[in-house]
């Protein structure tokens, strides 16, 4: 099945990188055995984009899951916010989601929690205004019409901007939009400014649009040199209940342990993902690689994973998307993690 899709010169490429990552980063070494599996049959929920899935897609684009001892069914949804929802119908065993999104399941009852981080994809959470949206400068930003996908972590970011600015946030028009539709509407000008992740930020930057400010990074004062910033402190990790850790931890050894394996690659040679990513996530390659180096691709669970989700959740509860959140400590369990990558929990 997954062998046979993937080109020979694609194997040849992601050994290659493999074999240079084992040099290069302590993750290509996770020490977990295909012996001791509770179960082979998994099913994986997680998002159509690179952010929450590249390792996801990798792994099951060259065989890392069947090398483990596992057979994962994964399902893609399109937005991030939908994955509560699918997960508290109770059908879902594990997913990919960020620590926010734990908190709500948690508020209605639901033990979630993450066993493994992914990637910090504050880089990739972005702001693009139009070319017509007549922004010259940070203070035009006042009033205009922002198209975003209601209750999207980049609101944060658009609300420590406008702090840092002194542009009254309350002013901005927010209108919800689908993200595949959000770059058309810029371009039609149904919209001023655009909020999103990606593909579509590029997308839109293809299309004639001005990347403004991320997450991490901002372009607001030169297009070309961007400055580090902190408005939005975003990752994302793979995450189940409470009992399925209890009952099948083996399995989640194994599991964490080929996604391990992804991200090894994916860091020291991104060029060779962009196909097999592209082609498990039905997205186009064209763009894809700058996407791959724009997010952090790393299970590290440090400090500031642990400073930077009190302020998400904050601000979450204060909005209204969460009523009384969730300690961070109730979000994580790192037990699995420490023993498959003992060099990857820094708290």
């Amino acid at each position: 099945m997954v062998w046979d899709s993937v080109s020979r010169r694609s194997l040849l490429k992601g050994a290659a990188a493999l074999a240079g990552a084992t040099a290069a980063t302590r993750l290509i070494h996770p020490s977990f055995a295909q012996a001791g599996l509770e179960t082979t049959d998994i099913e994986l929920i997680s998002v159509r984009d690179p952010q929450h899935s590249a390792q996801i897609a990798l792994a099951q684009e060259l065989g890392f899951f069947e090398e483990a001892g596992l057979n994962v069914a994964v399902n893609y949804t399109v937005n991030g916010p939908d994955l509560p929802s699918l997960a508290a119908s109770g059908r879902v065993q594990i997913l990919a989601s960020a620590l926010e999104q734990l908190a709500s399941l948690r508020e209605k009852g639901i033990d979630f929690k993450w066993v493994m981080k992914l990637s910090d994809i504050s880089n990739t959470q972005g702001v693009v205004i139009g070319n017509n949206s007549g922004i010259d400068k940070p203070a035009d930003l006042a009033g205009k019409r922002v198209g975003m996908y209601s209750g999207a972590a980049v609101e944060l970011a658009i609300l420590n901007m406008c702090k840092d600015y002194g542009i009254d946030f309350s002013s901005l028009q927010f209108v919800n939009v689908e993200p595949p539709e959000q770059a058309m509407a810029l371009m039609r000008g149904d919209i001023d400014v655009m909020a999103c992740w990606e593909p579509y930020v590029s997308n839109a930057a293809r299309m004639g649009g001005r990347v403004y400010f991320t997450g991490s990074r901002s372009y607001i004062e030169d297009p070309n040199t961007p400055k580090a910033v902190n408005y939005l402190y975003l990752s994302t990790g793979l995450a189940t209940t409470g009992d399925f850790i209890e009952a099948n931890p083996g399995t989640l050894k194994a599991l964490i342990g080929a996604l391990a394996k992804a991200t090894a690659v994916i860091v020291s040679d991104p060029e060779s993902t962009v196909e097999p990513i592209s082609r498990n996530l039905g997205i186009p390659a064209d763009g894809l690689l700058a996407i791959l180096q724009a997010n952090d691709y790393s299970p590290i669970v440090d400090n500031r994973v642990i400073e930077g989700y009190p302020v998400y959740q904050d601000w979450a509860i204060s909005r209204g998307y969460l009523e009384t959140g969730a300690p961070i400590a109730d979000l994580l369990d790192m037990s699995l993690l420490r023993e498959v990558l003992p060099d990857a929990v820094r708290i």
